[in-house]
């Protein structure tokens, strides 16, 4: 549900994804070792004839590495890896891998794992008045009537949905049909008024009939590309509206990248972020759904992978009348560690043994800059303890964008008495069809409650 990309569906994982190595631990399934494991002992599978394995340890996103070893070579193109506790403290941690098959060139391969990941420090960022600043500027949304327009009805059954997921919406055709509620689904264009003068395009899509259906807000992966009706959604269901949120349409042939986004960002004030009318129309797209007759308001969800799963931690924060979130692979959480792990590779340090103190304990405290106090106010990590929902999110152990320490922050301050996290060893920036299941029959019981 949360993969929302508006491009043909593709069967290769996302890198640093790499099918020569694969690494596994008799000791933990998925990786996640308790503060009592003295020794953590790996085997890597070699899909090339393998002559040695060497390895280096960093903190997870940090490049400079702070043990170093060669793994024991075992026939069958195995390797051990043994890596002793006592100079680790509770985190995420990279093993970096550099494979001799006989060749001149080295195959690379990275493997993720936690230590004792429920002590990991998590450096408090949340600024004293983080709720009151998001509550002005709910009162300055309420002030934006929404106006909005519908677009001619296409109607889609069955076949013609596999067809659309597999060649528009990065599915496959049909991965979870014991989901289905409806084999017919109506899909429209929509648009209505948000916050800072922007029109808010989208796709709605819904099961034929009058309803009241549950309702899904599909939030997008980052960039600036073409949305895909959510007709998998309806397929299950609900009435699913996905948006665009930079205020373009949703199928266009060129989308040029607006300034504030990558570029040219404005820090202060605040209100002048990028992502501050984004988050605000996020909520306004629950106002949307919620003034519909054939909605039930009392099971509005929000879903999303990537930036998507970012901001259904926003709006399951803002807006209490989402009843359930799902956050994949959420992106941006816990800016502390993200500028601890970058100012320490651009210095080339590593995480223990450095005199300036980098083997501290948890992520400093931000500088005092334009950047430093505005960020905060947009950190997932810092939404997290406003949600109480349910919320049922996954993070990918290898994943390059979504940094599973940040993710993990999030999980850990969540304010929802019931969570669910779903570690998705091996896995990098992806979607994965059985997490996709998991998450359709989670949603099924929350709803039913």
């Amino acid at each position: 549900m949360e993969s929302n990309l508006a491009r043909p569906y593709g069967d290769t994982p996302s890198r640093p994804h790499d099918s020569r190595l694969v690494f596994w631990s008799a000791q933990s399934d998925d990786l996640l070792f308790p503060a009592d494991t003295e020794e953590i002992v790996f085997q890597c599978r070699a899909g090339l004839r393998a002559v040695s394995l060497d390895w280096d340890l960093c903190r997870n996103r940090f490049r400079s590495s702070f043990q170093q070893g060669r793994a024991e070579a075992i026939p069958g193109n195995r390797f051990v890896i043994r890596i002793p506790t006592g100079a680790l403290k509770p985190g995420f941690y990279d093993i970096h891998v550099s494979l001799d098959s006989g060749k001149e060139e080295r195959i690379p391969g990275i493997c993720t794992f936690g230590y004792a990941v429920d002590r990991m420090p998590i450096t408090d960022t949340r600024p004293d008045d983080f709720m009151e600043f998001w509550k002005r500027g709910l009162e300055a949304l309420k002030q934006v009537p929404l106006n909005p327009q519908l677009g001619e009805v296409q109607v889609f059954e069955g076949d013609e949905i596999d067809r659309y997921n597999l060649e528009e919406a990065a599915l496959p055709g049909d991965y979870d049909p014991e989901g289905h509620r409806a084999e017919t689904v109506e899909s429209r264009k929509l648009t209505f008024d948000g916050i800072g003068g922007k029109r808010i395009h989208g796709w709605l899509a819904k099961p034929e009939g009058e309803g009241p259906f549950p309702a899904m807000l599909v939030l997008p992966g980052a960039g600036f590309d073409a949305r895909p009706r959510p007709l998998e959604h309806a397929r299950h269901g609900y009435l699913a509206l996905d948006i665009q949120i930079h205020g373009q349409d949703v199928d266009l042939e060129e989308y040029p990248r607006l300034p504030g986004y990558y570029d040219e960002r404005i820090y202060e004030p605040v209100e002048d972020y990028y992502f501050y009318d984004v988050y605000l129309n996020v909520v306004q797209a629950i106002n949307y759904l919620a003034s519909r007759p054939d909605v039930d308001t009392s099971r509005i969800v929000v879903v999303g992978g990537s930036q998507g799963g970012r901001l259904s931690l926003v709006a399951a924060a803002l807006d209490k009348r989402v009843v359930a979130a799902v956050p994949a692979i959420p992106h941006s959480g816990d800016v502390a560690y993200l500028k601890w792990y970058e100012s320490a590779n651009d210095r080339k340090l590593a995480y223990s043994g450095a005199r300036d103190g980098m083997d501290r304990d948890g992520p400093p405290v931000l500088q005092d800059t334009p950047e430093g106090r505005c960020l905060p106010y947009f950190d997932p990590v810092n939404f997290a303890p406003e949600i109480e929902c349910p919320v049922f999110m996954n993070g990918g152990l290898i994943d390059p964008v979504s940094y599973v320490s940040g993710v993990w922050a999030v999980y850990e301050r969540l304010g929802s008495k019931d969570k669910t996290m779903i570690p998705l060893p091996g896995l990098g920036h992806d979607w994965t069809p059985e997490f996709d299941r998991l998450a359709w029959r989670w949603l099924d019981h929350q709803l039913s409650e």
